[in-house]
């Protein structure tokens, strides 16, 4: 089994990237929808946020207020560091579990904050997807339906595309068309089959 991970900055393309990758006969464990689901109504990392954050963070139905709990982490890195540090142990518990049960010879690890949750000691490459700032802010302000500055502060929040650079084996950069990052993205995953 060899184990990938991914990742990048916002707005740079993962999601694509990742269809390119499980075309190309990858597994793909997709960390963001990890977090949604070991945050849902009544688990033990939305009691701890609770704990943390204060209850203005849940809705009355019980569930997590996505939008302002963003809005605070995104706008105040030590908010964020605490988050991390909250999810970062579910989520890499999660991730050991599903690749233990994994039947595929190769995963892609979709994984935005790869290198900082420590959880690339597991993997055998990495691959980052960036992007220039003004791309990736439109992308964000469509994706998310945000206005500019919280686009700017999602993406302030996180790295350059250089610190992606310097640390990814592979880099796939999207400031062209869909489909020539396709292309890209899955001429990367072959060739990373082809060296396996």
């Amino acid at each position: 089994m060899k184990i990938i991970g991914l990742t990048g900055m916002s707005g740079a393309g993962k999601t694509t990237v990742c269809e390119e990758f499980s075309r190309a006969g990858f597994e793909i464990i997709d960390c963001d929808k990890l977090a949604r689901t070991l945050t849902e109504k009544g688990s033990p990392a939305l009691e701890m946020i609770a704990r943390q954050f204060g209850n203005e963070y849940i809705l009355p139905d019980g569930t997590l207020h996505r939008k302002a709990l963003g809005k605070l982490v995104f706008s105040d890195k030590a908010s964020l560091d605490k988050l991390n540090g909250i999810m970062y142990p579910y989520i890499t518990y999660e991730v050991i579990s599903r690749i233990n049960k994994s039947r595929f010879e190769y995963i892609l690890l979709d994984a935005p904050t790869l290198f900082e949750s420590g959880i690339d000691y597991i993997c055998g490459g990495t691959v980052c997807v960036v992007c220039d700032t003004d791309n990736a802010v439109q992308r964000i302000m469509k994706r998310d339906g945000l206005d500019k500055k919280s686009a700017l502060d999602r993406l302030s929040s996180q790295h350059d595309e250089n610190y992606y650079r310097e640390r990814c084996d592979h880099v796939i950069e999207n400031n062209a068309d869909i489909a020539a990052l396709k292309n890209s993205a899955y001429d990367t995953a072959m060739s990373i089959r082809a060296k396996a």
